[in-house]
């Protein structure tokens, strides 16, 4: 009956969070006494209410906690398929989360854990995000992935999906779940979801079969800020929870980076107000490994770190036609066809071959129909 296995206990108790448990821990003297706490105990050494007391007591007489050990030792203790618990008394627990107030009891992962061991970046924003946004994010996940920085994002719709798309081109990402690592959401990432343990890491605090209910995901956002070293905003509205993120990265003192955009667009009224408040304005990875102290350790380009060469010596702009170096040059963000048009004063029909040209010489990507962005 081993220490880990009364935490892990714990972790499965109503009421008992990760605050409440240290203090029945350090009171009581042990994760064992913690987890047999009378009602008197969890009353007095722990913090609760009575009646929430007597819920966790008749929870814990409900729980079978040998056998159901038992039962999670052999789906994720070992490494069986990739799979495993760890616990915050263990040596590969992410020394980030053990810096902040409420790390979690257990952590539940599918893939590569060590990932988390190099330097992390959280990038974050609108669920609905316009191709502009998704352009940005996938941007930043693929070049700062390829600086050996692990992307860290919450697998939702928009700037998470492409975040962890964009890093899984060059490097690895870990997602971080509001359910149990059986329970994907939202399923149209599912097929993301089973990508990402090849190169990176999917991360739970919940246990199997916990469905995404609506209560679990500030526990979320409490793990992708406190895993990394800073957070990135791409857009967001005003009451967006990768707001909420941001402010949980400023409590466990992180920093905070945000993509500008035009005021008069909704989902960059977030970012836009947390430059206000005084997050750092960014253009691009440089900026954020400027931040971090890295860019100088880190002196090849991006795309030669990979053993690509920019696009500017390897496919060599100065060789291309003309209209189709002023296509790529051009392309300083995610940008639709009609505006690629305008600024390089060509026709459509020119536009529309050149872009497909660009495309097959891995030049430019099309992010969504008819929005393209320069690759690199």
């Amino acid at each position: 009956m081993s220490p880990r296995m009364y935490l892990w206990g714990l972790s499965l108790l109503p009421h008992v969070g990760s605050i409440t448990a240290k203090r029945l821990i350090n009171v009581l003297g042990s994760e064992a006494k913690a987890f047999w706490a009378n009602t008197r105990e969890l009353c007095a050494a722990g913090g609760l209410s009575f009646k929430n007391a007597k819920e966790v007591v008749s929870a814990r007489e409900q729980l079978d906690l040998a056998l159901k050990w038992k039962v999670l030792n052999e789906e994720f203790i070992g490494g069986k398929n990739n799979k495993g618990l760890i616990t915050w008394l263990d040596r590969d627990y992410p020394p980030l989360l053990h810096e902040i107030p409420d790390p979690p009891l257990v952590l539940y992962f599918w893939g590569k854990l060590e990932c988390l061991t190099r330097p992390t970046i959280a990038i974050v924003g609108r669920r609905k995000a316009s191709p502009r946004g998704i352009g940005w994010a996938k941007r930043l996940g693929r070049e700062l992935a390829s600086f050996g920085i692990t992307i860290v994002s919450g697998l939702a719709l928009g700037v998470d999906a492409a975040a962890h798309a964009g890093a899984l081109e060059t490097g690895m990402t870990a997602a971080i779940l509001g359910s149990g690592l059986d329970r994907i959401y939202p399923r149209a990432n599912n097929r993301l979801a089973r990508a990402i343990p090849k190169k990176g890491v999917l991360i739970s605090p919940f246990p199997s079969g916990t469905p995404p209910l609506r209560g679990n995901f500030p526990a979320r956002n409490r793990i992708i800020s406190g895993l990394s070293r800073g957070v990135i905003v791409v857009e967001a509205g005003e009451r967006s929870g990768s707001l909420i993120t941001a402010s949980l990265a400023v409590e466990q003192n992180r920093d905070v980076y945000a993509v500008p955009g035009d005021p008069l667009d909704v989902g960059a009224s977030g970012p836009n107000r947390l430059i206000q408040d005084g997050a750092k304005l960014i253009f691009g990875a440089e900026d954020v490994l400027e931040e971090m102290y890295l860019s100088r350790q880190l002196k090849l380009p991006i795309s030669q770190e990979h053993g690509k060469t920019a696009p500017s010596e390897a496919s060599g702009i100065s060789k291309l036609d003309k209209s189709l170096g002023r296509l790529l040059n051009c392309l300083d963000g995610p940008l639709h066809l009609d505006e690629i048009a305008v600024k390089t004063n060509l026709p459509a029909a020119d536009v529309t071959s050149g872009l497909i040209q660009l495309e097959l010489k891995g030049l430019v990507e099309e992010l969504t129909k008819g929005v393209f962005q320069r690759i690199g």
